[in-house]
């Protein structure tokens, strides 16, 4: 009996430790999986660790003839366009042309109330006719030695002069009641209606005479570029109307309120075009054959500031650029890149400085 359970305790212990060792090998083999995951652990943050490199495509800048468009707004004017104003004060009591009327230098367009000045001017002719008698008289006595000295004589002459500049003044202020044309042309507008009451200085008419013209103003940051003989589009789209023009006048002021410089260009073909409409003017620059000139895509602003990424040793390096004409897709940058310079023309979306480059070949198009 004792020799029975001894032999059963013998084999519990044998299980046992078959147990403990199975346990310890499983140990043994779960550290080794353990070390190698860690390896590999290392390895991944050792790859992290290094800058991933991002795939750009890049295009060494060569100067190259350049010629663009400035793209204006323009106005179309009358070559002679007179404002016609009230010179002296009075109601309006006739309108002998009206809008649209075609007149002659010399014509009477408007009449205004005359009565006042008719009266000044009667009354001025008097004057001067009284005085001029009394000079007779005085040059009489004066040329006979009787009477009259050197120095009244000389007074009663000044009198006469004073007397007929007062004629004359009257006399124009009588004819400023009759409002002529200045030029032949065709009455375009009449700001004042019959019975109305004007001062001088009042517009009255617009006269427009002869062809037709553009006006256009220049930036200020295009002005030192502007000449004359430069050619130009000339577009009204919405009248389905184009023709080409020339530039006749540069002005030599900036204007103060909008600091553009002001341009005129003559039309080649006026056909359909009227005083007043406005106008799409595309200006050709001068061509300059050693322009760096880069895709507009790949320009990218930051609040006021341009700026395109090159590549430089492997790496990006971000450049702020001073842009100038567009041409199409095609912009000429004025500072910023030198020519030689390996501009990125792929890949530059979300670039930094500093960041490391891997150069492809640019995908076919």
């Amino acid at each position: 009996m004792t020799t029975m359970i001894s032999r059963g305790a013998a084999l519990r212990a044998m299980g046992l430790g078959l147990l403990v060792t199975g346990a310890l090998v499983a140990a043994g083999c779960g550290g080794n999986g353990e070390a190698k995951e860690d390896g590999k652990a290392r390895e991944t943050l050792t790859a992290q660790g290094q800058q991933e490199k991002v795939n750009v495509s890049v295009e060494a800048l060569v100067p190259r003839a350049f010629s663009s468009r400035l793209a204006l707004v323009g106005e179309v004017r009358a070559e002679n366009d007179a404002m016609i104003s009230a010179q002296t004060g009075g109601t309006l009591r006739r309108i002998v042309a009206d809008r649209g009327r075609q007149v002659r230098k010399g014509d009477t367009l408007m009449v205004l109330d005359s009565r006042r000045q008719q009266a000044a001017f009667d009354a001025a002719e008097a004057q001067a006719a009284n005085v001029r008698l009394d000079v007779e008289a005085a040059d009489r006595l004066h040329s006979n030695g009787q009477g009259i000295s050197d120095s009244d004589w000389k007074k009663a002459r000044n009198g006469l002069r004073m007397a007929e500049a007062g004629l004359a003044n009257a006399r124009i202020e009588l004819e400023n009641c009759f409002i002529t044309a200045p030029q032949s042309g065709v009455v375009a507008e009449r700001f004042v209606d019959l019975g109305e009451l004007v001062g001088p200085g009042t517009p009255l008419l617009q006269l427009v005479q002869g062809g037709i013209k553009v006006r256009v103003g220049l930036p200020e940051n295009q002005a030192a570029g502007a000449k004359q003989g430069m050619s130009a589009r000339v577009r009204v789209p919405e009248a389905g109307l184009e023709t080409t023009a020339r530039v006749e006048w540069v002005g030599s002021v900036l204007q103060g309120d909008s600091r553009t410089l002001p341009v005129e260009l003559r039309l080649g073909d006026a056909a359909g075009l009227r005083p007043g409409m406005a106008c799409q003017v595309e200006l050709d620059r001068p061509r300059d054959a050693h322009s760096i000139v880069v895709p507009l895509t790949v320009v990218q602003n930051d609040e006021d500031t341009s700026f395109v990424f090159v590549e430089e040793g492997g790496k990006a390096s971000r450049r702020p650029v001073r842009l100038g004409s567009r041409n199409g897709d095609a912009v000429e940058v004025l500072e910023g890149l030198a020519a030689g310079e390996r501009l990125i023309t792929s890949g530059y979306r979300g670039l930094s400085t500093g960041q490391a480059l891997n150069v492809v070949a640019p995908a076919a198009k």
